[in-house]
């Protein structure tokens, strides 16, 4: 690690303090003369760490700054302000004025007289050969400076002077550079120059005119000699036409916008009024992706193409959807896709996998050859249905999923429901041959309505955080519904009685208390389990059960909109894993009381009447004894001489809903159970030792870390997407590792974190941005 401006300046200040006591007598101060007030803008720095450090000018004493006479009050420590240790030399800096206007006292000014014995009295911090110090010979110094070689020309020694309190502080800002040259310290004053040229274009004179001065002028040269073009809003339009272009240089402000463009909000209505009349033909056409219009122009066409779709066979709506997402597979990776103004090519994806295995034929004679598969592919139709409609959030974009949905998914969710339920009324042992297991896992997490398609993608996404994951499927208890099903996959499932009363698909213990949720979690201590709201109730050695997520609560609120809800449960899923492995679990077990319906549209209904019925939800409903139905009743879970009445196929018993459980469905029935092992349990014991900022420069020290780990700085630690790393290079060498935090996130909250080589957390510090 290299040494930084400041921290060279404070050692050989204090190499100027130092003397000979048997030869000379100690120096009352030293006086810091700069004619041309060149350090100026790095002294508040230096008094952070030099409290004797005082300043000639207007009386400032919160800046430790005044005139002659309370200058010599300070050094004399007369006044409270002066609060160094008694051996330390004040040092007294002299801005503006030079070595020769000490000397001369009869054409000294009168406010600095007072200060003139010091340079008799003192000693004077200058250079060997008695000249002051400037920031360019300070740097090159090799005795008392950095000994660093810089170019010659103007604008290279204009640009250290002007740019000093952007590197002063920074021991990397020229580490490894042979040669210093404007274009370095260019670099340095605008480490990502074309974020500013983009926030530039979007703000106009007022982000320019609220920058430094210094770094003013640094901007508008960078924009003419690098970008070829002056910053004038009035040129505005032309400006945002070289962007559109993407040529020469202005390819990698295009990729930088293109990889962040909600950062820049208003460059979608420049590059609106910019687009040229011609595209261009050959060597000469200009992208299609830079213009808003034509993504507008391509989307309304395939809306068009898409409601002629739905209206059509299923196997001739999937050879469409093919070439239609053929043609507009570009547009999933233009800029207006992330901006979300390209729905309905981003849903397409998903129609084309959801209609190509729906059109399969498959297995279904047996219960097994249906389960098996829905568990290797039938389950991917009910994903791509789901994102399908989560793509999509206006009236009119959701119709045209909704039709397809309704003429492609509605058909293969009937059919495999039918199948299902036949299979089941000819043999329905899956459900009435289930018994009681003591349970063997120590920690359970419980999550509402984890439907097996949903935990299938969840179990993806702990793989890929380098966590053990086994996925398998188990039948739920009939009903599908939380007060029969939740009991049954429960530490207590051993002590509900299976001759229970009826209370709305309510058991009750064997001791007879109904299992209320106070009962269900009072009963969990009876099996040694603690029953836990978060990770800071965990004690390890102690057996858990945690409970998480309101889908099924959302479910029916909100209806087909829970689609957009199933980030938000992954989420939270994902960071009460993390937790609970933090608190020291090494094994957790996801289990799930029922699955779900979902037809956006709504379900057909089926009547039943109200007075044929003891109790009716959505899919079931106990029949009053006596009256007479044609369907399909199993035994209660809890009780089997007691038998629910089930709607037929995917229909619902009340008003027209579109999510529903409670029937027989493998979509209701078939859920997940879950096994994840912590596989970070490292033999190298890496860590985040230090963190230092600099400006919007963060220093990293690790301790441990093989050369090869990586850092990164995240708003949610464990989501890359969060990242504020501007750095391309991440990696740690010799346990250090410097990155840049994008401007945006000053004073944020940030997580810091140290991975290995396969991108798994090691350990994690939280930090503001900028310190």
């Amino acid at each position: 690690m290299g040494r930084s401006t400041k921290d060279c300046v404070i050692k050989s200040l204090g190499d100027a303090a130092r003397h000979n006591s048997n030869l000379m007598v100690r120096p009352e101060v030293i006086l810091w003369p700069d004619p041309d007030a060149q350090w100026k803008q790095v002294i508040p720095a230096l008094q952070k760490e030099l409290p004797a450090l005082l300043v000639y000018g207007p009386f400032d004493p919160k800046q430790k700054q005044g005139p002659a006479i309370w200058i010599k009050c300070m050094v004399a420590k007369t006044l409270p302000e002066a609060n160094w240790p008694d051996n330390t030399i004040p040092i007294i800096y002299l801005p503006g004025i030079g070595k020769h206007e000490l000397k001369d006292i009869a054409k000294a000014a009168f406010d600095i007289q007072p200060l003139l014995e010091y340079q008799y009295t003192g000693t004077l911090w200058t250079q060997e050969n008695g000249k002051e110090w400037t920031i360019l010979a300070f740097i090159q110094n090799e005795e008392s400076g950095l000994g660093q070689k810089v170019a010659q020309d103007s604008a290279t020694r204009e640009a250290i002077k002007r740019s000093v309190s952007r590197y002063f502080e920074d021991p990397e800002a020229f580490l490894g550079k042979p040669i210093i040259d404007a274009e370095d310290v260019l670099n340095m004053v605008f480490p990502d120059v074309i974020a500013a040229i983009l926030k530039w274009m979007c703000k106009g004179s007022a982000w320019l005119h609220a920058l430094p001065v210094e770094q003013q002028q640094v901007f508008i040269n960078i924009c003419k000699t690098r970008y070829g073009f002056i910053p004038d809003p009035n040129n505005i339009k032309e400006i945002t036409e070289k962007l559109g272009t993407q040529r020469g240089t202005w390819k990698q402000v295009w990729l930088h916008y293109a990889n962040a463009p909600k950062k820049f909000p208003e460059m979608q209505d420049l590059l609106r009024s910019a687009k040229p009349d011609d595209l261009g033909k050959g060597m000469f056409t200009i992208p299609a992706e830079s213009w808003p219009q034509v993504n507008e122009e391509k989307e309304d066409q395939l809306r068009k193409e898409m409601i002629i779709a739905a209206k059509q066979q299923p196997k001739e709506a999937f050879e469409k959807l093919k070439r239609l997402h053929q043609q507009h597979e570009e547009r999933r990776h233009w800029v207006w896709t992330e901006l979300g103004q390209a729905p309905l090519a981003k849903a397409l994806q998903h129609l084309v996998l959801m209609t190509e295995t729906a059109n399969e034929n498959y297995p279904s004679s047996t219960i097994e050859e249906v389960k098996q598969y829905y568990l290797t592919k039938g389950f991917r139709i009910d994903q791509s249905m789901r994102k399908a409609l989560a793509a999509v959030r206006s009236d009119k974009d959701k119709d045209v999923i909704k039709g397809l949905i309704s003429s492609i998914y509605k058909p293969w969710l009937t059919l495999i429901t039918q199948k299902f339920q036949s299979l089941v009324k000819g043999d329905a042992s899956i459900f009435t041959a289930q018994f009681e297991v003591s349970e063997s896992q120590t920690f359970l997490l419980f999550v509402d309505a984890f439907r097996f398609e949903l935990a299938e993608e969840f179990a993806e996404r702990l793989t890929n955080a380098k966590y053990n994951v086994n996925l398998q499927a188990r039948w739920s208890a009939l009903p599908s519904l939380t007060p029969t099903a939740k009991p049954a996959i429960s530490p207590i499932a051993e002590s509900v009685s299976v001759t229970s009363e009826f209370n709305d698909f309510r058991p009750q213990l064997e001791s007879g208390r109904d299992l209320l949720t106070a009962n269900f979690r009072e009963s969990l201590s009876a099996y040694d389990y603690v029953f836990v709201k978060n990770a800071t109730d965990i004690t390890p050695g102690k057996n858990h059960w945690q409970e998480i997520g309101d889908i099924d609560t959302k479910g029916h609120t909100e209806q087909s909109e829970i689609v957009k809800r199933v980030e938000e449960l992954f989420e939270q899923v994902h960071q009460a894993i993390d937790a609970a492995f933090e608190k020291g679990i090494k094994k957790i077990k996801i289990v799930t009381d029922h699955g779900w319906l979902l037809l956006p549209g709504g379900l057909p209904k089926t009547e039943l009447s109200k007075d044929l019925v003891e109790t009716r939800w959505g899919r079931c409903a106990l029949i009053k004894e006596g009256a007479k139905t044609d369907l399909l009743h199993l035994p209660w879970r809890w009780n089997p001489g007691i038998f629910i009445a089930y709607a037929p196929g995917i229909s619902f018993f009340k008003k027209n809903e579109e999510y529903a459980h409670g029937g027989i469905s493998i979509h209701e029935c078939l859920v997940p159970v879950l096994i994840i092992e912590n596989s970070s349990e490292l033999t190298i014991n890496a860590k985040i030792k230090e963190l230092k900022w600099v400006n919007l420069k963060c220093a990293v020290t690790t301790e441990g870390a093989p050369d090869g780990y990586t850092i990164d700085m995240r708003s949610k630690f464990a989501d890359s997407s969060t990242s504020i790393v501007l750095s391309s290079n991440k990696t740690v060498i010799n346990n250090h590792c410097t990155v840049m935090a994008d401007d945006d996130a000053e004073s944020k909250a940030v997580t810091v974190v140290l991975m290995d080589e396969s991108h798994r957390i090691l350990d994690k510090k939280l930090t503001q941005v900028g310190g």
